[in-house]
């Protein structure tokens, strides 16, 4: 494994690249570099959302592969998938991602329905969201949160001693 300097100032600094992530995309960044920019990336990115819907760094890449692709239809899905992953949790990253990708929803007639939707989040059996590329919908009925607010842990007390 070749090596490569980290601080160019302070060459004695030397390390090994970190690994890839699992399957072989670059973890540190959010955005996608331009060599991996593709539908291809994209559907290995929507495959390890529905193994692991909690994985909010791989639904930001997947949202940025498509909108750098210039594909409003798959850049709504992507966000649609997000907002059924965070429930009723990051009420920040919502917005941001609503502002910022607010023509490819706009497009679809997301806009105003998602803004309605802010604060509570979204259903994922609402037939609104029934888009192709989107992942986490389901027509079945039912509730899954795949992301729930961190509770305070009760205070315990000492442990008995036997």
């Amino acid at each position: 494994m070749n090596t490569f300097i980290t601080a160019p100032g302070n060459p004695g600094r030397i390390r090994t690249p970190s690994p890839p992530a699992d399957f072989g995309l670059p973890v540190r960044s959010l955005d996608i570099s331009a060599a991996w920019r593709s539908p291809a990336t994209a559907t290995l990115l929507a495959a390890e959302i529905g193994r692991r819907p909690g994985n909010l760094h791989a639904h930001m890449q997947r949202i940025s592969i498509w909108q750098k692709l210039g594909n409003p239809a798959q850049t709504a899905a992507a966000v649609i998938d997000l907002w059924i992953a965070l429930g009723t949790c990051g009420i920040e990253l919502r917005t941001r991602v609503l502002n910022v990708h607010h023509a490819a929803l706009e497009q679809h007639n997301l806009d105003i329905y998602l803004h309605a939707r802010l604060h509570r989040g979204i259903d994922r059996h609402a037939p609104e969201i029934a888009l192709r590329g989107v992942v986490l919908a389901s027509p079945v009925e039912g509730s899954r949160a795949f992301l729930r607010p961190a509770a305070a842990k009760p205070e315990r007390g000492p442990l008995p001693t036997p």
